[in-house]
């Protein structure tokens, strides 16, 4: 009963992803090359090129994700389902929701870390 609930929602970000997986990626590696592109054109200004180092690290992220998602067919030892309708995994929606939380928590951790170290420590 939970899993039609799940999938009657009017936006779901997975099946967004599996519908427009290629067009999220190369807008993602586009954005990604220009910001980089415009962090070589500011290397005069230490805040400015600095910003956009990090928004080039932030806009290459999707990307990544579809990336780490296609490695799914490699191997079952991601747990991903074999289908590409939706991306569902194996595992209870309690162990999928405490994963989300731990990796929203590691991907807070990393994103301080980016500036902390982009903005403080490269002085």
């Amino acid at each position: 009963m939970t899993t039609m609930h799940h999938q009657n929602r009017s936006f779901c970000f997975r099946s967004f992803m599996v519908k427009h997986q290629y067009k999220v990626m190369c807008v993602s590696l586009v954005a990604g090359i220009v910001l980089i592109e415009i962090y070589r054109l500011l290397a005069t200004s230490w805040f400015l090129s600095r910003l956009s180092l990090l928004l080039a690290i932030i806009s290459l992220v999707p990307a990544g994700l579809v990336i780490l998602t296609h490695l799914r067919e490699f191997g079952p030892f991601m747990w991903w389902d074999r289908s590409n309708v939706v991306l569902t995994t194996r595992r209870s929606p309690r162990i999928e929701r405490i994963e989300f939380v731990a990796l929203g928590v590691l991907a807070a951790v990393i994103l301080i870390f980016v500036i902390v170290v982009v903005f403080v420590l490269s002085r």
